[in-house]
């Protein structure tokens, strides 16, 4: 199984900024180092955010809104992000991966752009966008809510 990785592009208020970062179905939101946020020029939204990490650290991180995140040619506008400063130990990890260690793309991000993690090439797949249909209508007439 490889580990997902993707050209992505962040473009803030101040500046846009390109890597191959590692896509992570496990995390939720898309992260970026609170460096690489200043940097480029986020929105802050005010909203505080825990992140739990799978050895069961807790990392404080901000919401905040980017301009524009393009991931493999799919441009999102306006994308909210959780911004925090990744520890060194995860920062080498990623290096080591080859991956850029200032940005991993989660899973609202991926599933916004209509893409499902391919982990036998490595890659994002562009996927259509779907909607359960229930067989019959609810008791109420609706087609998908019962």
């Amino acid at each position: 199984m490889a580990l997902v990785k993707a050209k992505a592009r962040l473009s803030g208020v101040k500046e846009s900024y390109s890597s191959t970062v590692l896509t992570d179905t496990v995390a939720r939101m898309t992260l970026i180092d609170r460096s690489l946020a200043e940097r480029v020029g986020v929105q802050y939204t005010g909203r505080k955010i825990d992140l739990f990490t799978v050895s069961g650290h807790v990392v404080k991180a901000l919401e905040a809104v980017v301009f524009e995140l393009e991931v493999e040619g799919e441009v999102l506008k306006y994308e909210a992000v959780a911004v925090a400063d990744i520890p060194e130990k995860v920062r080498e990890a990623l290096r080591g991966s080859g991956v850029d260690e200032n940005m991993i793309i989660g899973l609202l991000t991926i599933e916004r752009a209509n893409m499902i993690p391919d982990t036998t090439t490595g890659t994002l797949r562009r996927t259509e966008s779907f909607i359960l249909w229930a067989n019959r209508p609810s008791s109420h007439g609706h087609p998908i809510y019962p």
